[in-house]
C-alpha cells in the first residue's frame, strides 16, 4: 500500500507542479499580450452552430453516432487538442454538417478521415507518462475499453488506422486540457459553457449531448454499471436531441441522458433550475423517506397542521406518487428505482399552485387535505448535536453538525462509556474518515480500493487501496506523530440508511473496520467517490463520480449500496409516535453487551 500511495501522491505533485507553470504555458502557447490560448481565438462558432436538423435519417442518426465517439476519442488524446491548440467544439461544428450530407456509412468514413489529416500528430510514448502508464500495468482489474476504435467494419481502414496510431500516443502534460488534473482526479473546468441559447441550435444541442457522454465514459469508473448500456444511452441521447426544438426540450434530453448513468451523484443543474422544480415553483411543506416503496412524512414545520410524521403520501393534485416517481426517474439519476429519497428530495415534493390537494393514508384510512405549500424548500428541523446519552453510558456522534477540532473532545468525553453511536445517516461537516479510526482501530486496516481516472491513458484505471486506524494518519502526513489518539474500548455502533451517501459511505466503510463494530440500518444509496462538474452549453452544468470505491475484496459499491450487519428500518407507526427506532436498536445493542 505505502508503495502504491506515494506513487499516487507523486502523481499529485507533479500536477501541481504543472498547474503552477499553467500561466507561463499560456502565454508560451497562446497570445502573449491576452494570455488566451490559440483555441480560445477560434471564435467562429461563439453565437452558435448555424446547423438546421429537422429531422433525421437512419443514416444521419448513425452518422452522429459514429462522429461523437471518434470526436470524443481525440478529444482526450491528441496532444494539440490537449494542449489548447485546437478549439474541437468549433471543429465539431465545422464537420458535422460534412457528416449530415454524406450519402452513405463509406463516405461518412471518408470525411472523418479527411477531416483528422488537418490534425497529425508523431505517434510516442511521453517519457513523463510512464509512471503512471506502469500503475495502470499492474493494477488489477482495469481494461482498456476502446476495441472499437479497430472495427474496419464501422470505421474503415484509414480511420482505423489514424486512431490506433493516437492509441499509442500518450500526453503527460494535461494543464490545457479539456480534462485536466485536479486534486490528483480530473477537472473540466477548461470546457466552454457557451454558446448560450434558446435551444433552437440543433449543433449544440448535439454538443451537449457529446460532451457530457464523451466525458462519463472516458472518466467514470462506473460506465459498465449504468442504467442503459452507455452506447445505447447516446443512440438515445442524439434521437433526444433532434426531436428537441426549445431550451426545455434541450434540457430534458440531457436530463434523460444523464439520468441514464444511475450515478447518484449527477444533478444536472439549468439556469432557472426548472428540473428541480418539476411539478411548480412551490414546495409541500414536510420531509419524507421511503417504507416499502411509499413515501412517508417524516417531519412537518410547526406551522403545518394539514401533514403529520407518519402519513403516507399517495396523490398530490391528482397524480399518485408511483405515476410521479416514474416521471422523475426518467430524467433523475435514481441508482435503483427504490433508492429515490436522495436523488428526488426536491422534485418529488415541487407542486404548482400555493395550496395542493394531497390524498394521504393515516392510521389505516385514506383521506384528503388541503396543504399550504411554501416558496422554500422545508429542510426539517434542526439535528441533534453529538454528546452523552442514556444517563451518561453512550456517547453520540452527529457528523452533521460536527465541528473542526469537536470530535478530540468528545472522545475525552466518551471514555470510559459502554458505547458509542455514530450516526452516519446525515453527511459529515468534517473529514472523520481517517481521524475517528485512530480513536477506535489499534491496528491499520485496508478498508477500501480507489480506482482513479487516467488522463494518460483516458478509459483506464488505476487501484491504490486506503486503510485507517491508528497511526495511519501520521503515515499519510495528516498528523504528526505526537498527536494522542487514545484507543476507545467500547461497542461501536454506527447507524446507515437510504440517505447515506458519498462521503458518509466511505467514512461508514471505514469506522465499520474497527474491531467489534456494527453497522445497523438499511443499505446505503451507493453513491461513494467524488463527485466533478462539468459546464455544458446553454449555461448548464452536472456532477458525476469520477472516482471509483471498491471493497477491501474489490467489490463494487456504486449503485450497490453498503449492506448493514443487522437490518433495522424505521416503520410508520414509529414515526407517528416520533420514535428513532434505529438509535433504539443501537442502544439495544450496546446494552446487550
Amino acid at each position: 500500500m505505502k508503495q502504491a500511495v506515494r506513487r499516487y501522491l507523486w502523481l499529485i505533485l507533479c500536477g501541481a507542479v504543472l498547474a503552477v507553470c499553467a500561466a507561463v504555458l499560456v502565454v508560451l502557447r497562446g497570445d502573449p499580450d491576452t494570455g488566451a490560448l490559440p483555441r480560445d481565438r477560434d471564435t467562429e462558432f461563439a453565437h452558435g452552430s448555424g446547423i438546421v436538423l429537422e429531422d433525421a435519417t437512419a443514416l444521419q442518426r448513425d452518422s452522429l453516432y459514429k462522429l461523437a465517439k471518434v470526436w470524443g476519442y481525440v478529444k482526450y488524446r491528441h496532444p494539440s487538442v490537449i494542449g489548447g491548440q485546437v478549439n474541437w467544439d468549433a471543429e465539431l461544428f465545422r464537420v458535422m454538417p460534412r457528416v449530415l450530407q454524406a450519402a452513405d456509412e463509406e463516405a461518412v468514413n471518408a470525411v472523418l478521415a479527411d477531416w483528422l489529416k488537418q490534425f497529425p500528430f508523431t505517434p510516442a510514448t511521453a517519457e513523463e507518462a510512464l509512471p503512471e502508464l506502469e500503475m495502470l500495468d499492474t493494477a488489477p482489474g482495469t481494461q482498456n475499453p476502446m476495441d472499437w476504435i479497430s472495427h474496419r467494419a464501422f470505421l474503415g481502414e484509414e480511420l482505423c488506422g489514424y486512431l490506433e496510431d493516437l492509441s499509442r500516443t500518450h500526453v503527460s502534460d494535461w494543464t490545457c486540457g479539456y480534462a485536466s488534473r485536479g486534486e490528483g482526479v480530473v477537472d473540466f473546468s477548461h470546457e466552454d459553457p457557451r454558446p448560450d441559447f434558446d435551444g433552437t441550435d440543433a449543433g449544440v444541442r448535439l454538443l451537449g449531448a457529446f460532451r457530457f457522454w464523451n466525458a462519463f465514459a472516458w472518466f467514470s469508473p462506473n460506465v459498465d454499471i449504468t442504467r442503459t448500456d452507455w452506447d445505447d444511452a447516446l443512440r438515445g441521447a442524439i434521437d433526444d436531441m433532434v426531436a428537441a426544438k426549445d431550451r426545455t426540450g434541450y434540457e430534458r434530453a440531457l436530463a434523460r441522458l444523464t439520468a441514464q448513468t444511475g450515478d447518484g451523484h449527477v444533478m444536472l443543474e439549468t439556469p432557472d433550475m426548472g428540473l428541480l422544480r418539476y411539478y411548480g415553483r412551490y414546495w409541500l411543506p414536510c420531509t419524507f423517506l421511503s417504507i416499502d416503496g411509499e413515501v412517508v412524512v417524516k417531519a412537518v414545520p410547526d406551522d403545518c397542521t394539514a401533514l403529520r410524521p407518519g402519513d403516507v403520501l399517495l396523490a398530490v393534485d391528482g397524480m399518485t406518487m408511483a405515476d410521479r416517481i416514474a416521471e422523475l426517474s426518467e430524467y433523475f439519476p435514481l441508482p435503483e428505482p427504490d433508492k429515490f429519497v436522495n436523488v428526488l428530495a426536491y422534485p418529488l415534493m415541487s407542486a404548482a399552485g400555493k395550496t395542493s390537494r394531497v390524498t394521504l393514508r393515516r392510521d389505516g384510512t385514506e383521506q384528503t387535505v388541503e396543504v399550504a405549500n411554501r416558496t422554500e424548500v422545508y429542510g426539517g428541523p434542526a439535528r441533534p448535536g453529538s454528546g452523552l446519552m442514556e444517563d451518561g453510558r453512550i456517547g453520540y456522534i452527529a457528523p452533521g453538525t460536527l465541528k473542526e477540532g469537536e470530535l478530540q473532545a468528545l472522545m475525552t468525553d466518551f471514555a470510559g462509556t459502554d458505547g458509542l453511536v455514530v450516526d452516519l445517516r446525515q453527511y459529515p461537516a468534517v473529514d472523520l474518515r481517517f481521524l475517528l479510526p485512530e480513536y477506535l482501530n489499534p491496528a491499520p486496516t485496508e478498508f477500501t480500493i480507489l480506482e482513479l481516472p487516467s488522463l494518460a491513458d483516458p478509459g483506464r484505471f488505476f487501484q491504490i487501496p486506503y486503510s485507517s486506524g491508528a497511526g495511519t494518519m501520521a503515515a499519510l502526513g495528516l498528523a504528526d506523530g505526537t498527536a494522542a489518539f487514545p484507543l476507545y474500548t467500547g461497542q461501536v455502533v454506527v447507524l446507515m440508511d437510504e440517505t447515506s451517501q458519498s462521503q458518509a459511505e466511505y467514512t461508514i466503510m471505514s469506522v465499520r473496520q474497527a474491531p467489534g463494530a456494527v453497522v445497523v440500518g438499511s443499505p446505503s444509496v451507493g453513491a461513494d467517490g467524488n463527485a466533478v462538474y462539468i459546464k455544458l452549453p446553454g449555461g448548464c452544468r452536472t456532477r458525476f463520480t469520477a472516482l471509483g470505491v471498491l471493497t477491501p475484496e474489490g467489490g463494487q459499491t456504486q449503485r450497490v449500496g453498503l449492506q448493514p450487519d443487522v437490518l433495522c428500518t424505521p416503520t410508520v407507526a414509529g414515526i407517528a409516535a416520533g420514535r428513532d427506532e434505529l438509535l433504539e436498536k443501537a442502544v439495544e445493542l450496546i446494552e446487550a453487551g
